[in-house]
This record gives structure tokens, sequence and C-alpha cells, in this order.
């Protein structure tokens, strides 16, 4: 059903209605536009006598004319529209592309439905009015339009439509780096604990009382700044109540702290149980329901991915309501066995109460309209593998669940392997996970288990892992070193972290770019940088942010000039990066490669990292294991 007009930007239930009302009576009264209308939505036989037509035909058409089958797919689909614009703010994902790079997304997404990629047809149903509530199959035989693709993309990532979010992308990359200069002073005031300096900055920056729906989202606001300060001030063994005075006169100019408190509590997927007792004996409220309609237990079993974060929680918090998926995320087999009948078939129970997933987190998936019996048990798997849940895995193989499902474009012990989640791989092993099973986009569990081996530093879970496939790891191992290494690549991401770095020394008038202005080119470019070197290590980063903004704040806005040769610390960093790829037998320089060289190599890098608190060691760990 093809659509004759897009979706609103903000799609709204209750309008819609009233415009099926209003066509309603214009049908009945013989309007010309009105009849035309109907005849071009509605089959011959339906459209018989147009003026004594009911409701349920005017929203007939009305569904049609957005691409929906049928008025209650509407229904349906305006309702989750709605329920995002509450998303709980970290479930909306910021963006980790630039906005030159969404396009290539969208035709990405194009091109897996046109190769049968499931996860590719699960967006189009989930998401596309004219494939909403579709089976998987049936939506492969249909070729998405680009706006349709673009839609999908959109809903995808927790926005209701592409100008949403085209309007988050563009607000992001518009920002000054990491510094927003009201914040910055605000944030000085509060480090000194200095609350009529903060009022005075207040005073000059009304703005700052009212934070935009980007700040709230990207948590850039006063009070997650000054809760931030508190906690940081506990960690460091400061006075615990040295922030209260400034919190206290920010609620009195309309700041919500329990609000704020509660959210916290939502978390994410690095939040560990001593955060979650934290943020409780702070007076967050474990059983608060947050404005999308989801408790904070719902938003941990989908956000947390950390057993032990929300077996802490679950001590503190009540469910609400018996579901599977919460059963399956909180490890619960006796629980989740409830949902089953003696001939393990899923009850009816089990169709009830499951969530909007993107309404809850970010990097999920989108809840497939209807009651499919595989669908639910896929939702329950995928919630069990996410939290470590083992036996729950195992018992949902063992009453029919099929374990070497590609439900999304790879077998879950491909997943496991990929992350190193080596419990649940010995554990889906036992189930019967075939081994050489390849996913949509890699290998085998057998063939990346071996990749992994091969290419990445000693370590015990991957050492078990090869084994538990079948691997002769001295063999592979042995081999490996035998051959030559090959001369890696630079990728492309790093040449235009290198063209920032060096725009960073010639801001600075230096006519070389040192090991400096690599690490600041590089934080220029985003992610990875600022997750290795600002949020792996532990520093303070508001702080941080205090004191680089101006180095930081250009993005992509460049000194015209020709790229500045290296000096020979930074070519040193390179090469030591160069060499650490083809060690590990890898085509391409990673970003990873030249940030672990830096630590390791420079002490100027390593000095800013400790100058903030941050751990040198941590960020060597971290980078250790990715590179």
């Amino acid at each position: 059903m093809s659509a004759s007009r897009p979706l609103p930007l903000r799609p709204n239930l209750e309008f819609e209605r009233k415009e099926a009302k209003a066509l309603l009576r214009l049908l009945r009264a013989g309007d010309v536009d009105a009849r035309s209308r109907a005849q071009a939505r509605l089959s011959a036989v339906q459209v018989g006598a147009l003026d004594t037509r009911q409701l349920a035909d005017a929203q007939l058409v009305i569904a049609r004319e957005y691409g929906f089958a049928s008025w209650p797919r509407l229904v349906r689909y305006f309702e989750e529209a709605e329920r995002l614009l509450h998303r709980t703010p970290s479930a909306v994902n910021p963006g980790l592309y630039r906005p030159e790079e969404w396009p290539g997304i969208v035709q990405d997404l194009i091109a897996r439905h046109g190769n049968r990629r499931v996860s590719a047809a699960r967006s189009l149903v989930s998401y596309v009015p004219r494939f909403y509530g579709m089976s998987l199959e049936d939506a492969f035989d249909i070729a998405p339009t680009e706006d349709e693709a673009r839609l999908a993309v959109a809903r995808g990532n927790g926005f209701p439509s592409w100008d949403a979010l085209m309007a988050r992308v563009h607000s992001q990359a518009t920002r000054e780096g990491l510094e927003v200069p009201p914040l910055r002073r605000a944030y000085e005031a509060m480090t000194a604990a200095d609350l009529s300096q903060l009022q005075a900055i207040v005073e000059a920056h009304p703005e700052l009382r009212t934070p935009t729906e980007h700040e709230i989202a990207t948590c850039r606001h006063l009070l997650w700044m000054a809760l931030d300060r508190e906690r940081m001030d506990v960690e460091q063994g400061a006075d615990r109540h040295r922030m209260r005075a400034i919190i206290e006169w920010l609620a009195s100019i309309g700041f919500d702290v329990q609000r704020e408190l509660n959210l916290r509590l939502c978390g994410d997927m690095r939040i560990t149980a001593e955060d979650v007792h934290y943020w409780i004996d702070r007076g967050a409220d474990p059983n608060w329901e947050a404005p999308n309609g989801y408790s904070v237990l719902e938003h941990a079993v989908v956000r947390y991915r950390s057993p032990g974060a929300l077996d802490r929680l679950a001590q503190y918090a009540t469910v609400r309501q018996p579901a599977l998926w919460i059963a399956a995320g909180l490890g619960d087999v006796a629980s989740v066995g409830r949902f089953f009948d003696g001939n393990n078939r899923l009850t009816d129970a089990a169709r009830e109460n499951r969530p909007q997933f993107d309404a809850i987190g970010p990097h999920v998936f989108g809840r497939i309209p209807g009651d499919d019996n595989d669908e639910i048990l896929a939702e329950a798997a995928m919630i069990a593998f996410l939290n470590g849940r083992t036996a729950v895995m195992e018992y949902l193989v063992a009453r029919g669940f099929p374990v070497n499902t590609r439900r999304w474009d790879m077998p879950f012990v491909v997943m496991a392997v990929g992350n190193n989640k080596v419990e649940m791989v010995e554990a889906l092993i036992r189930s019967g996970a075939d081994l050489d099973l390849r996913g949509a986009y890699n290998g085998s569990a057998r063939e990346i288990a071996r990749e992994m081996l091969e290419s990445q530093p000693p370590n015990a879970d991957r050492h078990r892992i090869a084994e538990l496939c079948g691997l002769d790891i001295d063999a592979i191992l042995a081999a490996r070193d035998a051959r030559p290494p090959s001369s890696p690549k630079i990728m492309p991401q790093l040449t235009r972290m290198f063209g920032l770095a060096s725009d960073d020394a010639r801001r600075l008038e230096q006519a070389t770019v040192n090991p400096e202005h690599l690490m600041f080119g590089m934080l220029r470019a985003g992610y990875p940088a600022v997750c290795a070197i600002v949020d792996e290590s532990g520093m303070d980063r508001e702080r941080f942010r205090v004191d680089v903004g101006a180095r930081v704040r250009h993005g992509e806005h460049v000194v015209d000039g020709a790229p500045l040769p290296f000096a020979p610390d930074a070519q040193a960093a390179l090469d030591a990066a160069i060499h650490m790829a083809a060690e590990q037998r890898r085509e391409v320089v990673h970003p990873n490669h030249v940030l672990l060289a830096l630590v390791q190599r420079d002490g100027v890098v390593a000095d800013t990292i400790v100058r903030y608190g941050g751990s040198v060691d941590k960020v060597t760990a971290y980078l250790t294991g990715l590179r």
C-alpha cells in the first residue's frame, strides 16, 4: 500500500482520530475532494455509497494514505511513535556518525534488504507504515523507497522521524566540541563549591535554567553536572555534602532532583553494582515509573547488560507485572517456566506485557507487531543473552527455541564468541550450537575464534573459546608466527584524524605534528578517542572539558593549508602502531592502535590522563582488549 503523505514529525493519534471524523462528515456531505480521497484508497466494493460510510471507512482511508494496511496498525504505530517522544534520555542514540555519513547508512539498509538480511526486514516491519505488521518473509518481496529506509533508520536510532534525527545530528555536529561556554564556567563554580558564583553565572545566562531537549538527552545540564561532581567527591574521599547547597539551590529554581536521580538508576551498559547501590543510597527510587511508562527495573533489564548490577537492583525493586522478557533478564528460570504449558508451548501470558524495546534503551531492537511465537521466544532469548543468563538460554532451547536461529543475521554463538562471552559460548555449545554456521556479515563461530586468537593479544577468555571451538591453539599460533607480516594500510578514518591533528598544530603555530597534536586531533574526531581517553580512564570529564574546550571545539572546521609533517616522536608512535597491526596480521591500522601507541610511548598523553585523575592502566587495558 503506497503512501500519499509522509508521517508527521510528531505523530499524534488524537489528531488522526479527529481527522477521520472530519473526513467522514465530508464524505456524508458529498465533498468532491473527500470522495476522491476515498476512491483512491478503498476498493470498488468498499466505495459503494460514500455518503453512508461509517467511521471505520474514513479511518481506513486515513491509514492507507499513510501507507498502513489498516486503522488498527496505524493506531499501534502511532502509540509507539508517541512513546518515543517520552523516551528516557540516554535511550536516544546521540549518534556516532558525522552528518555526511547518514545517507550511506540509509543506502546500506536498502542494500541489506536486497541481500535478504533479516535485520533490514526487521527494521522495515517494525518502523515503516507500508511494511508494518508484515511477516519478515513478505517484507523481502517489496523494495523500500529511500524515504522509507530513512524512516527505518531514524526510528531504529530512537527518533520518530528522519527530520528529527537530522535535527539532532546537526545540533550535535555544530556544538563546540566538548565545550559549552556557560556550562564551562558553571562547572568551574561547582568544582569550587562556590554557590554565589554559580548563581551569578546562571543570572547572566538564564538559558541554563531550561536545558534543551538535546542537552537533556546528552546529559549536558546543570543538575547532571552537580550530581556527577557530588559523586566524584565521594569517590575521592572529599566531603560528600560539599555540593548539597548547590543541588538544593538548583531544585529551588526548577530542576527536579528526584527525577534526575531516578534517571541515573535507569542506567546504561557501564553501570556497576556499586553504582546501583550509590544512587539508591542517594535517594533514587528503584520502583519509579519513567514518563515512557516503564519502570526502573524494566529499563535495567534492557540497558544494564551487567548481571551483577541487575541483581543488585532486583534486591530493591519490585516486578510490577510478570513478563517473560523480565524473567529472562533476571535469570529467573522458574518464572520463565511459568510461561510454558505442559507441552512446552508458550501460554497466553507470554504474549502479555511485551515492551517497546527501542523506547527503553539504545542499541536494541524494534518490537515486531503481532504475537508470533518465534518472535516472542527470540525476544526472551536476546534479553537473556545480553544479561549473560546462561541457564535461561539453555532452558529456552530445551523448550523449543532454535539455538541456531539467524533472526538477527547471525547465530547467538557467533555473537557470544565475538564478544568474549565464555560462559554463554559454553551454554550454547551444550545446547547444540553449530560452530560452523556463518553469520550474514562475518564468519562462523569457529572462524571468528580462530581470527581473534591470531590477531589479538593473549587472553585467557580467547584461549578458552578457541578450545571450546575445537581449535589447536599451539598449531594456529605457530603457523601465524611463521608467516611474514604484511604491511597494513592506514584507515581513512585515521587519515581524517591526522588532518585534524595537523590543524591543531597549525592553530598553535607549530611547524610539525607532535604526539599531543595527534591526541587532540583524535579527540576532535570523537569516538573512539573520547571513549578510550576520557571515558575509560575514569578521569574528571567535566574538568577536562573545561580545560581543553578551546582545543577540541573546532570540529570539522580546519585552517587552510597543506598537512604538516610529523615530528620524530609522533612518527615513532605511528610506526609503533603500524608494527602493532602487522604483528597481529591486521590488514589496516586502526585508531585504537595509534591510541595505544601514544599512551604507551609518549609521556605527554599519559601525563594528560593522570593530570585529570584518570588511570593509564585502565586505558591500556581497554585498548589492549580492542586492538
